[in-house]
């Protein structure tokens, strides 16, 4: 879909009653909220997705606190989550860390068993 067809998209939805402009940060209030969206962004396998979900959390919560929380620069975490880059593992997690969540791993279709082992 190109730029022109999703502008397309939003065009058409202007003006239906009772549509509201939607902003996922808004509702990113609560460490269960943040954790589901995340796990959610995770299950799609999309990198360019989870930096930019990433990115919606830190406006949520605000960078330099979380980028203090995270043992990292403000300038660090805009750095690692622009769209070329591909930070490291280590990023990534010391954000998530900051953000008060962590990776675990599990087995597929174990998901709510108990089954599952920490990264």
């Amino acid at each position: 879909m190109t730029a022109d067809d999703k502008q397309y998209l939003l065009d058409s939805l202007d003006g239906i009653d009772g549509l509201t402009d939607f902003n996922v940060v808004d509702v990113l209030t609560s460490p269960e909220a943040v954790a589901a969206y995340i796990n959610d962004v995770i299950s799609a396998g999309n990198a360019d997705l989870m930096k930019q979900a990433i990115k919606n959390v830190l406006q949520a919560k605000g960078v330099a606190k979380i980028a203090e929380q995270s043992g990292l620069t403000r300038e660090g975490v805009y750095k690692a989550l622009r769209p070329a880059s591909k930070p490291q593992w280590d990023t990534i997690r010391s954000l998530l860390a900051g953000l008060g969540l962590e990776v675990r791993v599990v087995a597929i279709g174990a998901e709510g068993t108990g089954q599952a082992l920490a990264a």
